[in-house]
């Protein structure tokens, strides 16, 4: 056999006279692998499985289904909630699935557990038994290495009870095979060494129930690595040929994983990415003391070598299987730490949004520059026909706002910078320039101060102003969303007093902003009041800040309120490659604050000839 594969020490196991022990750590494939090959090549006369005989009916059935995952779920005999998920990956599960496919009597010879253990064995790494052999890890490294199995009363008499039932299959045939777990082996040697009797214990259980199991809780890493199962299912088809060790499918996978990063979001990885990546899986492993890696040191070295979106994209390609149950079935469980009583390590990713909307929409870009426009406008001003509703905005206070967001824009640059700079006494770089106002501060040293560290520009594509976020709805209960005009004006969606409250002219209605919403460039913005893609959000302040997150083409957004914006919101901002920079509303000049606040809205564009009449005098 090839000496970069799994199981090829399959037959160096524990044998007591006609008894072969096969141990196992669960939910890892290379045992899996090693006790196919063994069952295939000394086809023993009996299987006997460290599993509950009271749960034979429901594991069969479920095993049945494999390569699809089923769950499951019983109570213990001190009334627990206990969970037993069915994978191809373990040891034990495939020694009752060869058994069937031979027709080999297959037997369960473990109790019901009173409670599920709550220590773990400090065991060998499964890669290193494979290729050790757990002959020689049993007789030498268990011994050497100090490895400690806890036991109690209840899990000796368990291994009692398994004695037992091994001694009386050895009796009825003439080869018996045991699959358990490794750490009961060597008690079991001990045991069977001297005739054993039943001890008394509970065999029976009240309530057991099988279902899928969720394709999410395969995410989770409660078995072995998705796509290491997925190439054992494909290799259990035709066994003759070897299955690589997990050393080269794992490196197999992480260069799959990046090729699927790249062809996902068109974005190569680099070169020191996957050099970070091996070095600090190897340095993360050696701490841990451990050999390979699984599902979560994957994932959580690969957001380390490069971002959250690159790790989201190698979750997800690593925790893909071929053979996931559907997820819309309403009977799948959804596993979690709490279920199997495990103490698991929990990951937050988030996968960069390189286009909110799932489908590409059409604009009107061009429409501003074109000489059709600019003759449809001009015509519009021209035109005084009082009965015509066509509301817009006054021209002088769009001009006024628009400078506005662009003093905003300057004014969150220079707060960007002036938190990452730092001043130095100058000796031999000028850094960024001399620091005027930290030098005249200090004028009694006789120095010369420099800037240094600091940052270049951020572009802006959208500002974001809520003056009130009026939750009830009440004081500003008017919304709407309109185009800019021409190519210097910005997309507004805005919700206000409502018009026509405050008359101040013919057809001239005086209305105060509760917020608003500036995009750049114009004709992009659809009516944010309806579109149902921000139908998630819930209060109109976010609505307005995930639309100028959404709409902003460039990877700036100014925010400015009473109250930075929710962390929530940042993490979107930051998974679509934007960043939100927050301005408190009362750092700002109150009067210009009030006079920005103030718009006007006209009933059609041919008011705008006279409104400055009116205008005048409010």
């Amino acid at each position: 056999m090839a000496p970069q594969c799994m199981g090829q020490h399959w037959s160096e196991i524990t044998r007591v006279d006609n008894i072969a022990l096969v141990g196992v750590l669960h939910y890892r494939v290379e045992f899996a692998v090693q006790v196919n090959t063994l069952i295939r090549n000394e086809q023993p006369a009996c299987i006997c499985v460290e599993l509950p005989h009271a749960l034979r009916n429901e594991v069969i059935r479920a095993i049945r289904n494999l390569p699809a995952h089923s769950v499951l779920l019983y109570e213990t005999a001190d009334g627990e909630n206990a969970v037993l998920i069915i994978e191809g990956s373990d040891g034990v599960i495939e020694g009752v699935r060869s058994g069937l496919e031979s027709d080999t009597p297959v037997l369960f010879v473990d109790p019901i557990p009173n409670r599920f253990p709550f220590f773990k064995d400090n065991v060998p790494d499964p890669y290193l038994v494979d290729q050790i052999g757990q002959t020689r890890i049993l007789e030498t490294v268990f011994p050497k290495a100090g490895v400690r199995l806890e036991t109690d009363a209840e899990n000796d008499k368990r291994e009692t009870y398994m004695a037992a039932r091994l001694q009386e299959a050895a009796r009825q045939y003439e080869t018996v095979l045991f699959v358990g777990g490794l750490s009961h082996i060597p008690p079991l040697v001990e045991k069977l060494q001297e005739p054993q009797a039943l001890p008394l214990m509970k065999t029976g259980v009240k309530a057991v129930v099988s279902a899928p199991l969720h394709p999410e809780s395969l995410k989770k890493g409660f078995g072995d690595i998705p796509r290491l199962l997925e190439a054992f299912e494909e290799w259990r088809t035709a066994p003759a040929s070897p299955l690589e060790n997990r050393h080269e499918l794992i490196l197999g996978f992480m260069e799959n994983a990046a090729a699927y990063f790249t062809s996902r979001t068109r974005e190569e990885v680099p070169d020191y990415v996957r050099v970070t990546w091996f070095k600090f899986l190897r340095k993360w492993l050696h701490y841990r003391g451990e050999v390979l890696p699984d599902l979560y040191e994957l994932v959580a070295a690969a957001r380390s070598a490069m971002d959250e979106d690159f790790a989201y994209h190698v979750h997800e390609y690593l925790s893909d299987y071929k053979w996931a149950n559907d997820p819309n079935d309403p009977s799948a469980v959804i596993l979690n730490e709490d279920n199997l009583l495990l103490f698991g390590h929990k990951i937050t990713l988030h996968k960069k949004l390189r286009n909110f909307f799932p489908m590409p929409r059409r604009y009107r870009m061009k429409a501003v520059n074109s000489s059709k426009w600019k003759d449809h406008l001009k015509r519009k001003w021209d035109e005084d026909n009082p009965g015509e509703v066509d509301i817009c905005s006054y021209p002088p206070e769009d001009v006024a706002v628009e400078k506005w967001g662009e003093t905003l824009m300057k004014h969150a640059n220079h707060m960007l910078q002036t938190s990452r700079s730092n001043t130095e006494p100058f000796v031999a770089d000028f850094g960024e320039g001399p620091d005027v106002r930290e030098t005249l501060r200090r004028f009694y040293e006789q120095r010369l101060y420099v800037k240094t560290g600091s940052v270049g520009d951020i572009d802006f594509g959208a500002v974001v102003i809520i003056f009130d976020e009026d939750r009830d709805n009440q004081d500003y209960p008017f919304q709407m969303t309109w185009l800019g005009e021409h190519s210097q004006e910005s997309d507004m969606a805005f919700y206000s007093t409502p018009p026509g409250s405050q008359v101040i002219g013919p057809g001239i209605s005086r209305m105060e902003h509760g917020g608003f919403v500036m995009s750049y460039p114009p004709m992009r913005m659809y009516d944010v009041w309806k579109d149902s893609f921000f139908d998630f959000v819930e209060t109109r302040p976010e609505r307005l800040l995930m639309a100028g997150i959404v709409y902003s083409e460039k990877p700036g957004i100014v925010y400015v309120a009473k109250k930075p914006a929710a962390p929530r919101w940042k993490k979107f901002a930051k998974s679509m490659g934007k960043r939100i920079i927050y301005i408190p509303l009362g750092s700002l000049n109150p009067v210009h604050v009030r006079k920005m606040r103030t718009f006007h809205m006209l009933r059609n564009k041919g008011i705008r000839n006279s409104a400055h009449e009116y205008l005048k005098k409010d």
